[in-house]
């Protein structure tokens, strides 16, 4: 800032030592207007987080007030219903001001940090605040917890400091959540089915139709399901088969045990099931 009030009183100074139809001079002032223009801008915006400052600090002078205000030993002995509502209002109050100072103070944060510029002095008072919020939060926290033991404050919602338990709740079951469906969702698609049948077998379940595997209408029961990440080997029990699904031939070889039969043996799992997760073999 210091750096560019420079620039533009040393440009006011050539300037003046120019003709003002000159085209040094049309050039200086295009470069003053600029800068000017700049500077302005900046000043609105310092004066912008300035006003904002002052009305985090206006919060937290109103917060102590309330505090104040609410009186944890009635000489009275009860407290009355009439006090205990105004008790509830100081509180949700106390903590609708706290949450628009987290508020302000974050976006003059992420404000600062997005303008590129570097002021110490404002990350200075914002690091102070934010202490300072903090430092108040715990401290109506505690309040509430007594008023609560002594059976004062009932029924506060919706606020910041009661809802921190219940927000930290809710977002570990939507994290339990997230990860179940990831979850689901990783099993999805990783499970594939296959079946092994004679011609006969797959007919009658309705898996085959004139030598081609229908893609409706069968019998999915007669299906075995697996983890393709873990299935590597599949025993044929027959000396004869073909895979009557479409699985590239690199991808798998059939293997033939000394009893003379086959196995099926998947070389490259991911290959193999690429153009289908669905695995049906014939055996003779």
């Amino acid at each position: 800032m210091k750096k560019k009030l420079f620039i533009a009183t040393a440009l006011t100074l050539a300037l003046a030592s120019c003709g003002k139809n000159s085209s040094a001079y049309k050039e200086l002032k295009m470069q003053y207007d600029s800068i000017a223009a700049v500077n302005s801008q900046h000043e609105s915006e310092l004066a912008e987080m300035d006003s904002i400052i002052s009305g985090v600090l206006t919060n937290f002078q109103e917060i102590s007030a309330m505090e104040g205000m609410i009186n944890l030993n009635p000489l009275s002995g009860d407290i009355r219903a009439s006090q205990r509502e105004r008790i509830n209002d100081n509180m949700r109050l106390i903590n609708e001001k706290l949450q628009a100072n987290r508020k302000s103070i974050d976006d003059l944060t992420e404000k600062l940090k997005k303008s590129g510029r570097e002021n110490s002095r404002l990350m200075k008072t914002l690091t102070q605040l934010r202490q300072q919020l903090e430092a108040k939060t715990q401290e109506i926290d505690q309040l509430r917890g007594e008023l609560e033991r002594k059976n004062i404050a009932i029924g506060i919602l919706d606020s910041t400091v009661v809802s921190q338990g219940a927000q930290l709740e809710s977002s570990a079951r939507e994290n339990a959540a997230l990860a179940e469906r990831n979850a689901h969702q990783d099993r999805e698609l990783n499970t594939i089915r296959y079946c092994i049948g004679t011609s006969g077998d797959l007919k009658e379940m309705n898996i085959i139709r004139r030598g081609q595997v229908l893609t409706e209408g069968y019998n999915d029961s007669y299906f075995t399901k697996a983890d393709l990440r873990n299935l590597r080997v599949i025993p044929l029990m027959a000396k004869k088969a073909t895979l009557l699904t479409n699985h590239p031939a690199s991808s798998y070889e059939l293997e033939r045990g000394q009893d003379k039969m086959l196995t099926l043996r998947i070389k490259d799992p991911q290959t193999f099931w690429k153009n289908s997760k669905l695995l049906v073999v014939q055996t003779n």
